[in-house]
């Protein structure tokens, strides 16, 4: 459903420890809008009608009505420019903005 590459699961472990975190699970959502999508994700708490799945050790959720917009996407975490900050990158084929990365430049899903 969704890959979760193992830099972004390092990032996301490491907020797992935070206290506040404890006992939820990593939500993805996506808001359709005139530019492409607008990416979401946070903590948050199991809802009946949730997807539960797993990509490289991490436990996320989805709404089972943006199943349709996220199915596919990979999420990194990267620089998008170098010397820019590192952050996490939304890469959603459904997107309709999406342009997918040089294969010398696409990240790794293990």
């Amino acid at each position: 459903m969704i890959t979760i590459t193992k830099k972004a699961a390092e990032e996301i472990s490491l907020s797992t420890h935070n206290p506040e975190n404890q006992g939820l699970t990593i939500r993805f959502a996506a808001d359709q809008t005139e530019e492409g999508f607008q990416y979401m994700m946070g903590f948050d708490e199991r809802n009946d009608g949730d997807i539960h799945l797993e990509s490289n050790g991490i436990e996320y959720v989805i709404a089972y009505a943006q199943k349709v917009l996220l199915e596919g996407m990979v999420v990194d975490f990267d620089q998008i420019q170098v010397g820019e900050d590192y952050s996490f990158v939304f890469m959603n084929p459904n997107d309709p903005s999406y342009i997918p990365p040089e294969e010398s430049h696409a990240p790794s899903k293990s």
